[in-house]
């Protein structure tokens, strides 16, 4: 398991980096969702800080230098980012058209 974590924590650095710089490697790449439909620069600019507090959360959950308790506290906190990464696609504030990601009936 804690092998899951650093090769998370790992890509989770690399991406925040790559988007710190202005690219990316893992949000629009083999997905369904458009990058045309989304104001890239906020959804870089949410999502930089999010990929870096997942990647500090993953070293530290690998590398068990917390107790038990503050590891649990760190797994809610890394869920909580997961929600947070699933906000900024859902939400109309990170599209160029709020209309663009609803349904046709």
């Amino acid at each position: 398991m804690d092998l899951i974590f650093w090769f998370m924590g790992a890509l989770c650095i690399a991406e925040g980096i790559d988007l710190f710089m202005g690219k990316d490697f893992m949000i629009f790449v083999g997905t369904n969702v458009k990058k045309t439909d989304y104001d890239v620069d906020k959804v870089y600019a949410v999502e930089k800080w999010l990929f870096i507090a997942d990647a500090l959360l993953s070293f530290a959950i690998a590398s068990h230098i917390f107790s038990e308790r503050l590891e649990w506290a760190c797994m809610g906190l890394f869920a909580l980012t997961l929600v947070a990464h699933v906000y900024v696609f859902k939400s109309k504030r990170f599209r160029k058209n709020p209309e663009s990601g609803k349904k046709k009936k």
